[in-house]
């Protein structure tokens, strides 16, 4: 039911239209800093607002604020707001409406009233969330003011674009379209090359924050904001030459693309989001790579039929005897899980490691060792099997392809390693235009730590090849 409403005095009403900054501060009970002031003023003053923005900068708490002071400040209104699945438009913005409606000032919550995902004032005048599988749902819709929201932007399809072109043709109109950087393709991106498209641009990066330039501001907002230590830690973790680096430290568009990146980060954000088919094959494959320094990891990787559904990683200078201890126990789960489970071993450089994984007796386990500078499988495409093993895992990730397309489950940080490992590789073609995958040591001369996690999952996700005999037991 819709409560009834608070008057708001006129004199004060006008700045608050006119204003959704002050409108954020004065009815939500919010300190901004300087960028969501920014953002904020722009969606007051412009049809077109694009924002791409780093990693725990507050850009989702603005779209939430937008919205209400859209819904708040016009009558009949109405604000559609979406993303790439329905759990991010469940989860994210409405999860921030929902916080924000909280604090507002009685004058604006008598207004209405928020449920789930949606802010109902009346007939005719409501904001909702809507998924983007189907462009019907964008079909057909009207109102004097309206006003769209597409949070995490770069992951929604140019269908659902085209499909919010055709709103706005008349009346008061706003469209927001925020999120990370990611991909290179479609409305987002294209928003900031083209100005003809009409957006006001703005980039939000870590280092406009108050924690980089000192801005003064609430000891509350500081505490909610990406701090340095944090920036310094993916540095290390992920390289600051990685795209995923690039994108959700820095908010820079990816440089690159699926002509020279192994895995675009857009591909394998994508993956991130996808749930695993019901009807998947359930075929169990770990892949186990051993540290080659101290100061690198040894990992092991998990997949269920197309899906990655495990990375764990143990540092490099954990003794051979406990690395094939825990790689022996995470196998035996995983074969009780299963049924039975492939582990494919690296053996480039500690072969103690494979020796005695292979003489173990693991109830429904088979160990094979995989070189990575061997011979590929298929020796006229690939140069070496590490290629080969790269090239078959891109593939996965590539929408479209033969096989499932590739989903990842697994959480954490290892993951967003694996991920901004892949994402970095860079490749050419050999004279007989074989892909031809950087090295390692190139990658460390570009700043780029080892890729552990990737080798590991290059590995849970390759076609056996044993080089020595295999044992299983049951």
């Amino acid at each position: 039911m819709v409560r009834q409403q608070t008057a708001i005095p006129r004199e004060a009403f006008s700045v608050l239209r006119r204003r959704a900054d002050i409108f954020a501060e004065r009815c939500l009970g919010n300190t901004l800093w300087s960028k969501q002031r920014e953002i904020l003023r722009s969606v007051s003053d412009n049809p077109r607002t694009a924002v791409k923005s780093a990693h725990g900068l507050g850009k989702t708490f603005v779209a939430a604020a937008a919205l209400i002071w859209w819904m708040s400040t016009r009558h009949p209104a109405e604000v559609i707001s979406t993303a790439p699945t329905w759990r991010q438009v469940e989860k994210l913005l409405w999860k921030e409406v929902k916080l924000a409606w909280g604090r507002a000032v009685p004058e604006v919550r008598g207004l209405g009233e928020c449920l789930q995902t949606a802010l109902k004032f009346g007939n005719g005048h409501e904001a909702y969330g809507v998924s983007t599988d189907d462009t019907d749902r964008f079909q057909g819709i009207h109102s004097p003011h309206l006003m769209v929201i597409v949070d995490e932007a770069a992951g929604v399809s140019q269908d659902i674009y085209d499909a919010i072109a055709t709103l706005g043709t008349g009346g008061e109109y706003r469209e927001l379209l925020i999120g990370n950087p990611t991909s290179t393709d479609g409305r987002f991106y294209e928003a900031f090359r083209d100005q003809r498209l009409g957006y006001s641009c703005i980039s939000m990066s870590v280092e406009d924050s108050p924690h980089w330039t000192g801005e003064q501001c609430a000891e509350v907002v500081l505490r909610s904001l990406t701090t340095r230590a944090w920036a310094e830690e993916r540095a290390l973790d992920w390289g600051t030459d990685s795209p995923l680096y690039q994108s959700r430290v820095l908010a820079r568009f990816p440089e690159g693309d699926a002509d020279n990146i192994l895995v675009p980060l857009s591909w394998a954000e994508a993956a991130q989001l996808r749930e695993p088919p019901e009807d998947a094959d359930n075929t169990a494959q770990l892949g186990l790579d051993v540290a080659r320094y101290g100061n690198d990891t040894s990992c092991m990787a998990g997949r269920v039929g197309y899906n990655l559904a495990y990375i764990e990683g143990k540092p490099g200078n954990t003794g051979t005897l406990d690395v094939v201890g825990w790689a022996s126990s995470v196998a035996l789960q995983w074969a009780a899980r299963h049924g039975s489970v492939r582990v494919l071993v690296d053996e480039g450089y500690n072969p103690g490691v494979v020796d005695l994984l292979l003489a173990r007796k693991d109830a429904g386990v088979t160990y094979e060792a995989v070189a990575f500078g061997g011979a590929a499988l298929d020796p006229e495409r690939h140069i070496n099997r590490r290629n080969e093993m790269y090239w078959g895992l891109r593939e996965l990730f590539r929408s479209g392809n033969s096989d499932a397309d590739l989903c990842i489950t697994a959480t954490g940080p290892a993951v967003a390693r694996f991920v901004a490992q892949v994402s970095a590789m860079r490749y050419t073609y050999d004279v007989r235009l074989r892909p031809k995958l950087e090295s390692k040591d190139d990658m460390r001369k570009r700043g780029m730590p080892s890729p552990d996690e990737a080798d590991a999952v290059a590995l849970a996700f390759a076609r056996p090849q044993p080089r020595r005999r295999a044992r299983i037991w049951t």
